[in-house]
């Protein structure tokens, strides 16, 4: 397949439909975003085409990565020359997991074509103080929710699973739901192994349809939770920093900042917990989230597309959970964390390599939205003289050194506005 193309894109104020197409050779897609609030204000909905047609290029790699076609073309609308080097980037990192994955390498082979035009005019959208909050079902969203309650926040969420609508539900907050569509066309593509398939940017994605989401609403904040350890990567791919988290890490935040703020300078895209180290929030969330224990999960097999293979709980036996449960093992009490995941992990020898790579004792750090290396070794440190833990299997088996470093200290590298910043100073105090 030598072009992939943009073809067209299109909102429907009445029903709240984005349609994005796409095509390559003889195979045509169609994704729809179906945004909750419809009917929409036909004169707002006019102004927000610039943001649909970024919208329209975001999330046009779920398409490409199917094919990794030599040539883009684009009859949507023309990106300007910092639009096309922010998706030229956007694609090479997002991408970066799925092409080592399928032994491809993307780097100098992704060039959005631009035009040499400048963007001058500002969107004319008068913006509330109002924050729209993202809700994963995992704890790093319960501890945002929990430090941001004064504020009243609307939840949303891309789609809805168990975890979802339980924390929702826990919170007592309003909430929305954005639901997306993928191509069936894609689907069945993927199900022949003929294409390219793996992982994408899915947060970099949500991000876009968060920025239309927060438009149409015509709030000014959407706040995510991504801890500061989404920055480090897992692995080198030539000069390229192969990061299975990039569309979480404060790279991509700040890049995104930087090109919502052409169209919306008012508009406010961040992570309230980015000064924070992953073990930092898991102690956050047992100290201080308590009613979401019994309902919060991670593990990805309870957000399956397919609806027939999801799980409502936890696998007890992936990256993400071998990881959730050892940072939650020094701060919640054995029975309970035991209970919550229905399995102890740390007590099954089958489980022994993947803690050692989270560990940093062999291969590389997993290709999951897990901690750093440092993290997990101190949390393995507690358990070791711990009287509760010290004699399950594998902490008898592993042994670590190391100390607790800054990973309790926040970091000053964020962009928290500062209307929020003494929620959070109160929070983790």
């Amino acid at each position: 397949m030598q072009s992939f193309q943009f073809t067209s894109f299109d909102f429907n104020p009445k029903t709240g439909t984005l349609l994005l197409d796409y095509k390559c050779g003889s195979y045509t897609f169609q994704e729809k975003i179906i945004f909750p609030g419809s009917p929409f204000d036909e004169t707002l909905v006019s102004s927000l085409k610039p943001v649909f047609f970024l919208t329209h290029i975001a999330l046009g790699i779920s398409y490409y990565k199917a094919f990794c076609s030599e040539k883009i073309e684009i009859f949507s609308g023309e990106l300007t020359l910092d639009e096309a080097n922010f998706f030229n980037h956007f694609y090479l990192s997002g991408l970066g997991e799925f092409a080592i994955r399928n032994d491809l390498n993307l780097q100098g082979k992704i060039s959005f074509p631009y035009s040499h035009e400048t963007r001058e005019k500002k969107l004319d959208i008068n913006l509330k103080d109002e924050a729209f909050v993202a809700v994963g079902g995992g704890k790093d969203s319960c501890v945002t929710i929990e430090m941001l309650k004064s504020f009243k926040p609307t939840l949303f969420s891309v789609g809805i699973a168990r975890p979802i609508e339980d924390c929702i539900k826990i919170s007592s907050f309003n909430s929305v739901m954005v639901r997306r569509e993928i191509s069936p066309t894609l689907l069945k593509l993927n199900e022949t192994g003929k294409v390219y398939n793996g992982h994408v940017p899915i947060s970099g994605m949500i991000a876009f349809i968060s920025f239309c989401l927060a438009l149409l609403h015509q709030k000014r904040f959407v706040v995510l939770s991504n801890e500061r350890s989404a920055n480090v990567g897992n692995m080198k791919q030539g000069m390229l920093d192969v990061n299975h988290q990039w569309s979480k890490s404060f790279e991509f935040e700040e890049s995104f900042y930087k090109l919502t703020k052409k169209f919306s300078p008012e508009f406010r895209y961040f992570s309230i917990l980015r000064p924070l180290s992953e073990i930092h929030i898991a102690k956050l969330f047992a100290q201080k989230c308590e009613k979401y224990h019994s309902s919060f999960t991670s593990c990805n097999k309870a957000f399956k597309l397919d609806l027939h293979k999801r799980l409502n709980r936890w696998c007890g036996c992936c990256d993400k959970c071998r990881f959730v449960f050892l940072i939650l093992a020094p701060f919640l009490s054995r029975p309970e964390l035991i209970q919550v995941f229905g399995s102890n992990p740390l007590n099954d020898e089958m489980q022994e390599v993947g803690y050692k790579e989270l560990l940093g004792l062999s291969g590389h750090k997993p290709f999951e939205c897990v901690g750093e290396v440092e993290e997990c070794r101190y949390a393995w440190f507690l358990l070791q003289n711990r009287p509760d833990w010290k004699d399950d299997i594998l902490i008898q088996k592993i042994k670590v050194e190391q100390h607790e470093g800054n990973l309790f200290i926040p970091s000053l590298q964020h962009m928290i506005p500062e209307e929020f910043r003494d929620a959070f100073k109160r929070f983790i105090e």
